[in-house]
C-alpha cells in the first residue's frame, strides 16, 4: 500500500523536447521491431490464407510514418498513437483469426512503455493500464464467444502463435535491456557523483588534506572497530604564522599551508593520517603506534620542515612547528585524547615553540 501511495505522489516533469534518450531509444526499437513483426505477419497471413490482406501493410505504413515524425511530436502524442495502433491491430487480428493465435500478446508491451514514460502523471498511467487491461479482457471475451472470420488449419495456427509469442518476447526483452541498462548506468553515475561529493565535503580545498569533519569520522571508525586498539593522536601548529601573513601577505600564508599539506601527504606512507584541523593547525592519527614511535615520526617531520627553505615570489623563508602527542590510555574517549594533545601543544608554545611535547 505504501509503495502504491508513493507512486501516486510522484512529481512529473513537463513534457518537452528534452525526452530522455533511453525512452526515445525504447520507442524507436518498439516501432522498428513492430514494423518487422507486421511485415512477417503479412507474409504469414497471405501464405496461410492464400489471400492478400492490405490491413497489415496499412498498419505498417502508419507505424513507419509515426517513426519518421518521432522527433517532431510530443511524447504523449507518440505514446497515444502507438497505443491506438496496437489496439487496432490486436482487435483486427482477434476478430479475423481468433483468440488462440496470440495476436493480443503485443498489448503487454504497452504496459512497459506507459509506466516508464516520465511525462505521464501517475493517474494517467493507471488510466492507460486500465485501458490496456480492459482491451485485453474484451478481446478475450470476444475471441472466446465469437467464431473467427477466417478459419486456419492447425499448422498455420501454430506458426502464427509462434510468431506472435516470439515478437512479444523479443520486444519486451529489448525494452527491458534498454531500461535496465539505463537504470544501471544512472545508478553508477549517481554512486560516483555521491562519492565525489563526499570526497569534496571531507577535503580541505586549500591543502587537499582531509578536513576536520572527515578526519573525525575516520578516527571514530577506527576506534569503533577495535576499542582496545593502540593508537596515538597529535596536534601540530605553525609557529608565528600570523607573522608570515603580515610580512609576506595572505597568499604566501596559503602557499605555506599548501606546501605543508603536500609534504605531510608524501611522508605519510601508511604510517599516519593527517588533516587540516583548522587555520594553521594539523591533526595526525597514528594507528597501531605507541607514543614513542609517534613522537619519533613527528620529530622527523618537524626536523625536515625546519631544514626546508620555502620560496614565494622571490622571497625565501623557513618555518617551524610545535606539536603535542597523546597516546590512547584505553579510558578516555577520543575527543579527550585530542584535547590532551592540544594542551601539550600549548605547553610547547609557552616554552619556546619549535618543539614536540609527548
Amino acid at each position: 500500500m505504501k509503495l502504491f501511495l508513493n507512486f501516486l505522489r510522484q512529481q512529473v516533469p513537463k513534457s518537452g523536447s528534452e525526452v530522455p534518450f533511453y525512452y526515445q531509444q525504447s520507442i524507436r526499437i518498439n516501432d522498428q521491431m513492430l514494423a518487422i513483426y507486421l511485415f512477417l505477419s503479412f507474409l504469414l497471413i497471405s501464405w496461410a490464407t492464400r489471400r492478400f490482406f492490405w490491413l497489415p501493410i496499412l498498419f505498417q505504413g502508419l507505424l513507419l510514418l509515426k517513426l519518421y515524425f518521432q522527433k517532431r511530436i510530443s511524447v504523449r502524442l507518440s505514446l497515444l498513437a502507438y497505443t491506438l495502433l496496437v489496439f487496432a491491430w490486436c482487435w483486427w487480428y482477434v476478430v479475423s483469426f481468433g483468440w488462440s493465435q496470440g495476436g493480443q500478446h503485443i498489448l503487454t508491451v504497452l504496459i512497459l512503455l506507459v509506466f516508464f514514460c516520465l511525462y505521464e502523471p501517475p493517474l494517467m498511467k493507471l488510466a492507460y493500464f486500465l485501458a490496456i487491461f480492459a482491451m485485453r479482457m474484451y478481446l478475450f471475451y470476444y475471441g472466446t464467444s465469437h467464431e473467427a472470420l477466417i478459419a486456419l488449419d492447425s499448422f498455420s495456427c501454430f506458426l502464427m502463435q509462434m510468431v506472435n509469442t516470439s515478437a512479444m518476447f523479443l520486444i519486451l526483452a529489448s525494452c527491458c535491456i534498454v531500461y535496465s541498462s539505463n537504470l544501471q548506468e544512472t545508478e553508477r553515475q549517481l554512486l560516483l557523483r555521491n562519492q565525489q561529493l563526499k570526497v569534496q565535503a571531507e577535503t580541505d580545498p586549500l591543502t587537499k588534506l582531509i578536513n576536520r569533519r572527515g578526519f573525525l569520522s575516520l578516527m571514530n571508525q577506527y576506534v569503533q572497530q577495535d576499542p582496545q586498539a593502540m593508537y596515538c593522536v597529535a596536534i601540530a601548529d605553525i609557529d608565528f604564522f600570523k607573522r608570515i601573513n603580515d610580512t609576506y601577505g595572505h597568499n604566501c600564508g596559503d602557499f605555506t599551508l599548501q606546501k605543508l599539506g603536500t609534504l605531510f601527504r608524501e611522508r605519510a606512507a601508511e604510517r599516519y593520517f593527517v588533516s587540516r584541523w583548522g587555520g594553521e593547525e594539523f591533526c595526525f592519527f597514528f594507528p597501531n603506534v605507541n607514543i614513542d614511535e609517534a613522537g619519533q615520526i613527528v620529530t622527523d617531520l618537524l626536523l625536515e620542515i625546519r631544514r626546508t627553505e620555502l620560496e614565494y615570489e622571490g622571497k625565501r623563508f623557513s618555518i617551524t612547528l610545535t606539536a603535542g602527542v597523546e597516546e590512547n590510555d584505553y579510558r578516555s574517549p577520543l575527543p579527550e585524547l585530542i584535547e590532551s594533545a592540544d594542551r601539550k601543544l600549548y605547553q610547547g608554545k609557552q616554552h619556546g615553540r619549535n618543539q614536540i611535547v609527548v
